[in-house]
């Protein structure tokens, strides 16, 4: 399920919006882990595919060497 937290930084409001399933949050075809957003903006998210757990040092240096 997608949840919505609102906050206050530096006096100006902003939207957290993250999965409770360990999902992607997907707006405009661009998968997220989490976005924050300025609430002004109003931007709305669907959740997408499920998020792989890297834990694996092998896993981490293959992502970031691009394999």
């Amino acid at each position: 399920m997608i949840i919505t937290e609102t906050y206050i930084l530096n006096g100006r409001e902003f939207t957290r919006t993250y999965s409770d399933t360990n999902r992607y949050v997907v707006r405009d075809g661009v998968e997220y882990s989490e976005a924050n957003d300025p609430s002004e903006f109003g931007r709305t998210y669907t959740e997408g595919d499920i998020m792989e757990d890297v834990t694996d040092a092998e896993d981490i240096v293959s992502i970031l060497i691009g394999e």
